[in-house]
Parts: structure tokens; C-alpha cells; sequence
């Protein structure tokens, strides 16, 4: 017993040692590692505490950390600012304090009382020992008499304490920045601030432009810069996300994730330390160990990479071969990570590369061309312009307009980073590609497909005359959501028929997995300040001497379009945030009214133009929070697309010809009759008051909204009889979207001939797409006074009601164009049936018609009802071309009855509910994401 007592003692005392040993050894290596953390440099600490005792407690722990800078908020009128300096003084004599002085907290029902009250606190603050200034703000909210300009201004001599003022870079609207702007150079004419504060945000685009903006004032006004951080912790990003502050502008990015937040973060602090600029570690500041260590570690990550030296910034006249900012970066050997695994070996690395940009994927976020040719050491952004090779279905008319407004700022984004895009106008592309290559030793040009045919050739002429000079081509895809190419889509009944969606959309998930996740913002960002350009650029041709968008005359139709669709990448994304705050969730319930400001995205174009990743918006739609039931709509927009892209592959001649062969022989109206139909059609003048309305906004603005493209759509194929073709050129030629394979699939299933026929006619008079009337007034201001019953159809109202009104049919607003609605709907089917049966051939044992595969296999594809016939002509089931009577019927849509797999129509004048197959439901419209 005795030596059982003795062991068990020896046992725990060895067991304690243990212990003491342990924390002994963890302390040595905490003391260690903080020993050969480097002390922060040019950081500051926001201060919250709740008491003196507190207060000193924080000055200890972050002194002990070599912190000796620190700010003091001011939140109301009895803060005792000048004795909370003194402590901090008493606690770190070489501190460095600013203190917070808000005109908001800081009022006075005196004449001059406000004032004076900061006069008094200056003087007062001239009088404490030690290193401070005082930052002046005016506080949230309305401003007084007494703000922090005001206050400045007023200052007849001197104090010795500086004084600093804040700065807010990020305000989103143009406008407020620019009368931030004005206030802040307002401020520093006084010769008085000689710090200014930048406020938090996440836009490091806009932050990049300010420190641009001082680093030119600099020179004249002798001032420091100090930029305030967030530090990335969940806590603070839930406070952010769901009680925002006032003035803090957070993007999606930053408040989806502590990961996108710290990616942010770690931008903002190597921009600042670019720039020369302090650090303040804003609320709620550092307040333990595991703080600290946040800080450290972000400091730590921030210096691996920077290189301390201030961009050399050019005036927009200055043309250097070299660039300062570029050549500073080589040679700190600033460490270059590449996004995308590189393509290429390290040797061919070496070489400078070429990244080819095109006029469907102008920008550079997530844009995968751009990543890779990132890789190199050098990189030369190129934009080719030749308006010969366009031909028929490439860029032209108001699309024109947006690409050249698109140019223009992506090469304003290259700049601000040191590059710059060349551009060069060629009717040779090739030949000009491979001059520009060789001029410049280039070892390997990146582009992304663009899949029509006439950019497949000349792809492949350029990838060939590479080639043959040792040149590499990288072929990336950054416009869709998948390649094409890459998909393996077999005839026949596979949950829906051959070329509609559901059966394209499961096929490309099943094979080709979900599209993949694009990268931060941050990271874009990122990847353009470390991207170096050649030591020497070649010749460019400036972008507006470019044969691109050349208006002449004294109209300046283009005018309209840029006022609507500004183009540029931070303009897709206000377009992308304004539509899922105001319109997202009500997508499904709103989607067709075209008097609704937010019922549509309207980001087709910035889609068109690619300043938008399809993948950005197609995760932004399944992050979004959303129940499929209610997003699932908007979500397979994007799906049209890949599929109007998939119809082109297999179908090249699709844009002039129809998809069912048989049916380019269709009896449409022909000669002066048709010219005379499409010419109202084109103006607007057709009598039918939403139909002008749509086609008034098309030429105006270049755009209308989906539900309103099919309208003008079924009324030229279904009443007026003109071949679906016309209105395919038109479109192509008025809209800023006008994608030539989306617009000829959504023409070709509008007249009947596509894959995937409409199995509804529109009503031009039904108008539940303008349910208020105000899009008919706004575009249609000559029946502005008409009352809403007789808006759609002035030729109902009553004489008196037109007069009072000021309407004069055919003076003041045009006649009908053709009066009969049902008559010419029923020569439409009767054209269609008789063709049909012309050519039975094309025509299965249950009524559908069949098309011819590349690969020489027929399928069948859906067909309408009413278009189904026997093999000796007759419309199986009942006659559905006599009941096509819609013209005349106030709620406007083909009445079909109830049969084959439960597809039927209500009688509503909006797209009729389909079959249970839920592929049919999505057959929604002209333009996807219109």
C-alpha cells in the first residue's frame, strides 16, 4: 500500500510537470513566432471600449503588438474625447491618436453655436501634448449649417492640430461621386486637411480611380491617405448584410462569404500599400488575440505579393512604348500566380502572348482567354475589326453602338492597370493577326470561340496561318454555358422532342455536368494588377477612328441607345444588383409586362456583348435564396441561349432557311402587298396600338422587352403573312442584342418552321402585356388620352370619345393596316396545311413533321395541333384551321380544344399553359433574357 501511495504520488507529479512543460513550450513558441512576425507598419486600430479601465486594457494589449496608432470615435455629445486622449498618451506616449469630431453629435441652438463649439475643442486640443490630429465629419444624414466643409472653410488662421477629413470613393451613382468629388477638393483648396480618410466599400474598381484621382491632386495639395478595412469575419459581414450602414456600398461578392470578403479585404490593403497609404482597421476594431492575428495574417498575405512603388499614371495624350508601372513590378519579381492551370510549357511561358478579344466576350472577368494568356510574361489585349467580314449576320446597326461603347471601357479597365488594347481595322484578319504576332514575338495567341459559322472560318483561316509560323492557339469558351461541340443530343423522344429545351438542358447537365463557377471579382482584379504588358506595344488604331458605329446626318440615333444601354462591365453589374433587388423575386408573376420597369433583367445585351459572364448571372440566379418554383423560369433563360447556339451548329443555314426544309415553300403575301404589310410593320404604323408601340421602341432604343417581341412577332408571320425571314433581318439590324442565332430560332418557332414551334398565337389587341397602358402612351403619345378600354383598339371607340381625345384615324394615328384579323389567320393555316401536305414526305404517322439530322437520321419534332394532318391531307382529329378565329375576340388567343398529351390554350392573350411535360411550359418567348 505504502509503495502504491508513493507511485501514484510520483505518477501526478510527473503528470503536473507534464502539463507545466507543455504551456512552458507553447508560450516560448507563441513569444517566438511573435517575435518574428514584423510589427505592422502604417496601421491603425478604430477604438470601442466601454470604459477607461477598458480603454486602457486595449491600449496595452495593441502596444504590446506595435500598434501605436490609433482613432477615437465620436457617437454623441458627451464623449469625452480629450480625456480619452490623455489616457491613451498616459498609457503609450508615442502614440499617434486621431480623433473623431462629428458635426452631427456636436450641435448647438446658438448663432454660430456649432462653430464655436469646434472652434473652442481645436484650441483646446492645441493645448494636450503628444502626437494627434482630429478627423472632421459631418455625420449620416441631411446636412447642416455646420458640416465639415462649412467648418473648414470658416477657419480664419491655423491650429496646430491637422485636421483630416473623410472621403467616400464608392458611392455606386455617378452623380454622388462626382459631388463627392467636388466637396473633398473644395476642402483640401483651404490648405487645411492634411490627411484624408477613405471610407469602407468593395468596389475595387472605384477605389482604384480615387487613388488615381488624389495621387494627380497630390502634387498641389500636400495630404496623406488612410484607408479604412473591415476586418472578414462572419460576425461583421451578417451585421452588414442585414443592417447595413449608411454609406458602406458592399457588393454580393463580399457579403456572400467571409472568402469573398477577405479576397476583397486583401485587395484594398495591396492597393493601399501601392499607393502609400495607412491602414485603419475600422468596427469593431481588434479586440483579442484571434483579431490580431487576422490582421497579421492579412498584412502577411498583402506583402508576399506587393510591390511598393507608386504607379506612374499617364495623361490620356501621353503615348510611351514602355510601362513604368509594369517594368517597376518586374523587377520586384512580383509573384504571379496563375487563376487557370497555364496551357503551354514554363519556356513558352516566357514569350509574350496575345489574348484575341472579340465582339461577344468584351470584358475581362471571368473570361477564360484572358486568364490563360495571363500566365505569360508579357500580354497583349487585341480587338480586330473588319466590317467586310461581318456580312450579313455579324455586328451592324445599333449593335454597332454598344460594342464600340463596350470597347471604349474595356480598354479604360486595361489602362487602369497598365495595359491597353489594340485595336486594328483589317479586311484580312488573319494576314493582320499573324503581322501583329510576329512583329511582337509572340509565342501563343488565346481567343474564345465564338460559335456562328462566318467566326468558325475565319478562326480557323487565323488558327492555320499560325500555325504554320509555330505560333500556339488556345481556344477557350467564355460566352455560353457550355461548348456546343461538346454535346451529343440523339433524334427522337427523350422527354420532350429533338431541339426543344428540357431535353437539350438534361442533356447537358448529364453530360457535361453543371457550368462551371466563375471567379471573384477580387480575383479578376487581382489578376490585372499583376498582369505585365509588352516592353514595347505595337501600333493601334484608336477606337473611334475605327469603321464602327459611324453616325452620320444630323440625328444622332445612337444617343437613345447609350442613354439605355450604357455598356461596360460595372454596368452590368448595376443592371445585374438592381434587377435582383427590385425585380428578381417577381420575375415569374411580372415577366410579360412590358409596363413594368423591373419586370425583365434587361442584361440581354451586356450577354450579347459578354461585359456579363453568362456563368456570373446563371449562379447568381441559383445562389440567389430563391425556390426553384420561382427562379426555375428566369434560370433556364440561359439555356435558350446554349440551345439557339446548339441549333446553329447543326443547322448553319438556319438564320435564312428554314430548319424544316419543306417548309421554305409556304405561300406568304408577296410583291407590293408585302412591302406594303412590312413597311407599316418596320414603323409602327399598323393601326394595332402595342404593336406600333413595340416596333417604335425597337428603332428608337433598340430593344424591347421579350413578351413584346412576340406580339410584333406573331403579328407579322400569323396576320400579316410575311415570311418570318424579314423580320429575322430587321431585328438583326434595330437591336442592341441582336444575337444571330437566338433571333433565328426564336423567327423560325415564331413562323412555324423551327424545332420547336409556338404552339400559341399572340393577340395584338388582347394587351396583357400593358396592363396599366403606359407603355402604349409612352411610345403611342398620340393616343396618350385615349381611355385603357379602347387604348389597343381606337377603332371601338366611340366618334366623341376620339375627338375629346384628339385621335383622327389616318391622320393622326394610321388605319388598320389589314382589318380582318380571323380572315388572315385562317389564310395563314390554310398555307400551312397545303404545303404539309405537298409533302408527306416530311410527315410521320401521328401528323408531326420530321427534319433531317447532319449526320443524315430523321426525327420527329413537335407540331402543332392544328397543323397535323393524315397522309391524305386532312387535319387529323377535327379541322383545327376553322376554329382559328382570334382576330375579333376581345381576350385575343387561338381557342385549341383539349387533346394530345393535355396541351391546350386559355384564351387570355398571354402564353396558354402547356402540356405535363414540363418542357412545353418554358416555351416562353422571342429572346431569352430580353
Amino acid at each position: 500500500q505504502r509503495n502504491a501511495k508513493y507511485f501514484h504520488r510520483i505518477v501526478y507529479a510527473s503528470m503536473k510537470f507534464g502539463v507545466v512543460l507543455g504551456f512552458t513550450l507553447l508560450s516560448i513558441i507563441s513569444t517566438a513566432q511573435s517575435l518574428s512576425m514584423p510589427k505592422p507598419k502604417n496601421v491603425r486600430i478604430e477604438l470601442f471600449f466601454k470604459d477607461e479601465a477598458d480603454l486602457r486594457s486595449r491600449i496595452q494589449f495593441l502596444s504590446s503588438k506595435g500598434i501605436s496608432a490609433f482613432n477615437i470615435v465620436n457617437k454623441n455629445n458627451r464623449d469625452s474625447l480629450q480625456e480619452w486622449l490623455a489616457t491613451i498618451h498616459d498609457e503609450n506616449p508615442s502614440s499617434d491618436v486621431c480623433v473623431h469630431y462629428s458635426a452631427k453629435y456636436n450641435k448647438s441652438r446658438k448663432k454660430d453655436g456649432a462653430f464655436e463649439l469646434f472652434n473652442t475643442f481645436m484650441k483646446n486640443m492645441d493645448n494636450i501634448e503628444g502626437k494627434h490630429d482630429v478627423l472632421l465629419i459631418t455625420g449620416s444624414g441631411a446636412k447642416g449649417k455646420f458640416n465639415s466643409l462649412t467648418g473648414i472653410q470658416r477657419i480664419q488662421s491655423p491650429y496646430k492640430t491637422p485636421i483630416a477629413v473623410a472621403f467616400n470613393p464608392f458611392f455606386p451613382n455617378e452623380e454622388d461621386l462626382e459631388a463627392e468629388r467636388k466637396r473633398l477638393k473644395d476642402k483640401l483648396v483651404t490648405k487645411q486637411v492634411k490627411k484624408v480618410y477613405f471610407q469602407f466599400g468593395s468596389d475595387l474598381r472605384r477605389l482604384q480611380d480615387s487613388l488615381d484621382w488624389l495621387a494627380t491632386l497630390r502634387s498641389e495639395h500636400q495630404f496623406a491617405i488612410c484607408g479604412s478595412i473591415f476586418l472578414p469575419t462572419k460576425r461583421l459581414i451578417s451585421q452588414q448584410k442585414f443592417r447595413p450602414w449608411n454609406g458602406v456600398f458592399l457588393n454580393e461578392e463580399f457579403l456572400s462569404s467571409e472568402d469573398g470578403a477577405k479576397s476583397i479585404v486583401l485587395e484594398m490593403m495591396k492597393l493601399y500599400e501601392i499607393y502609400g497609404c495607412e491602414i485603419l482597421v475600422e468596427a469593431p476594431g481588434v479586440r483579442n488575440e484571434k483579431d490580431m492575428q487576422m490582421v497579421e495574417s492579412l498584412l502577411a498575405e498583402r506583402d508576399a505579393v506587393v510591390s511598393p512603388t507608386l504607379p506612374t499614371k499617364r495623361t490620356p495624350k501621353e503615348e510611351p512604348k514602355t510601362n513604368p508601372k509594369k517594368e517597376s513590378a518586374k523587377k520586384q519579381n512580383i509573384n504571379k500566380k496563375p487563376i487557370l492551370p497555364p496551357m503551354v510549357s514554363n519556356g513558352e511561358l516566357e514569350k509574350p502572348s496575345v489574348v484575341l478579344f472579340g465582339s461577344h466576350d468584351v470584358r475581362v472577368h471571368d473570361n477564360e482567354a484572358f486568364q490563360h494568356a495571363a500566365s505569360h510574361a508579357n500580354v497583349i489585349p487585341v480587338f480586330l475589326w473588319s466590317r467586310k467580314l461581318q456580312e450579313k449576320w455579324g455586328i451592324t446597326g445599333a449593335a454597332e453602338v454598344v460594342l464600340k461603347d463596350a470597347l471604349q471601357n474595356l480598354d479604360k479597365t486595361l489602362q487602369k492597370s497598365g495595359l491597353r488594347l489594340i485595336c486594328r481595322s483589317t479586311d484580312c484578319f488573319e494576314d493582320e493577326l499573324l503581322q501583329l504576332c510576329e512583329s511582337s514575338n509572340v509565342g501563343t495567341v488565346y481567343w474564345n470561340t465564338e460559335f456562328t459559322p462566318e467566326a468558325h472560318a475565319r478562326e480557323q483561316r487565323s488558327k492555320a496561318k499560325l500555325l504554320s509560323k509555330g505560333i500556339r492557339v488556345i481556344e477557350c469558351q467564355s460566352s455560353l454555358l457550355y461548348d456546343p461541340k461538346k454535346l451529343n443530343l440523339g433524334g427522337g423522344f427523350n422527354g420532350g422532342h429533338w431541339g426543344t429545351l428540357m431535353p437539350f438542358l438534361k442533356g447537358c447537365k448529364k453530360q457535361l455536368g453543371e457550368p462551371r463557377r466563375p471567379i471573384k471579382r477580387s480575383e479578376t482584379f487581382a489578376l490585372l494588377q499583376r498582369t505585365n504588358g509588352p516592353d514595347e506595344w505595337p501600333v493601334s488604331t484608336p477606337i473611334h477612328n475605327l469603321d464602327l458605329a459611324i453616325i452620320k446626318g444630323e440625328q444622332k440615333w445612337d444617343s437613345p441607345i447609350l442613354a439605355r444601354f450604357p455598356m461596360s462591365e460595372d454596368e452590368a453589374v448595376k443592371c445585374l444588383e438592381s434587377f435582383f433587388r427590385r425585380g428578381f423575386d417577381q420575375y415569374e408573376k411580372n415577366r410579360s409586362r412590358a409596363d413594368m420597369d423591373h419586370s425583365t433583367s434587361k442584361l440581354s445585351a451586356h450577354l450579347r456583348i459578354g461585359t456579363l459572364s453568362p456563368n456570373e448571372l446563371y449562379y447568381a440566379t441559383e445562389d440567389s435564396g430563391l425556390a426553384f418554383e420561382e427562379r426555375k423560369t428566369f434560370s433556364r433563360r440561359l439555356f435558350w441561349r446554349d440551345l439557339a447556339y446548339f441549333q446553329l451548329l447543326t443547322f448553319p443555314s438556319m438564320r435564312e432557311y428554314s430548319i424544316r426544309t419543306h417548309y421554305d415553300n409556304t405561300e406568304w403575301v408577296t410583291g407590293e402587298e408585302e412591302k406594303r404589310r412590312f413597311e407599316a410593320w418596320k414603323w409602327g404604323k399598323t393601326g394595332y396600338p402595342l404593336v406600333d408601340a413595340g416596333m417604335r421602341e425597337l428603332y428608337a432604343s433598340g430593344w424591347m422587352t421579350q413578351s413584346v417581341r412576340m406580339v410584333v412577332a406573331s403579328f407579322l408571320t400569323e396576320y400579316l403573312r410575311v415570311n418570318w425571314v424579314k423580320g429575322c433581318e430587321w431585328f438583326h439590324y434595330t437591336l442592341v442584342d441582336a444575337d444571330s442565332a437566338i433571333n433565328a430560332m426564336m423567327w423560325q418557332n415564331a413562323g412555324r418552321s423551327g424545332t420547336d414551334q409556338w404552339n400559341f398565337v399572340v393577340s395584338p389587341v388582347a394587351a396583357s402585356q400593358d396592363g396599366s397602358g403606359s407603355y402604349t402612351k409612352k411610345w403611342v403619345p398620340e393616343l396618350k388620352k385615349l381611355s385603357k378600354p379602347v387604348l389597343h383598339r381606337p377603332w371601338e371607340a366611340p366618334p366623341e370619345v376620339l375627338k375629346q381625345a384628339g385621335v383622327v384615324l389616318g391622320k393622326t394615328y394610321p388605319r388598320r393596316v389589314i382589318v380582318d384579323l380571323a380572315k388572315e389567320r385562317q389564310k395563314t393555316v390554310r398555307s400551312v396545311l397545303k404545303m404539309r401536305h405537298e409533302h408527306q414526305k416530311f410527315n410521320n404517322n401521328r401528323g408531326y413533321d420530321l427534319i433531317t439530322l447532319p449526320n443524315k437520321q430523321q426525327t420527329v419534332v413537335f407540331t402543332k395541333k392544328e397543323y397535323r394532318i393524315d397522309e391524305t391531307g386532312k387535319v387529323m382529329k377535327g379541322d383545327f384551321g376553322k376554329k382559328a378565329d382570334i382576330g375579333n375576340k376581345r381576350k385575343g388567343n387561338t381557342k385549341n380544344t383539349k387533346a394530345g398529351r393535355g396541351r391546350s390554350s386559355r384564351n387570355t392573350g398571354s402564353v396558354p399553359q402547356q402540356s405535363s411535360s414540363a418542357f412545353w411550359q418554358q416555351s416562353l418567348g422571342l429572346k431569352p433574357y430580353s
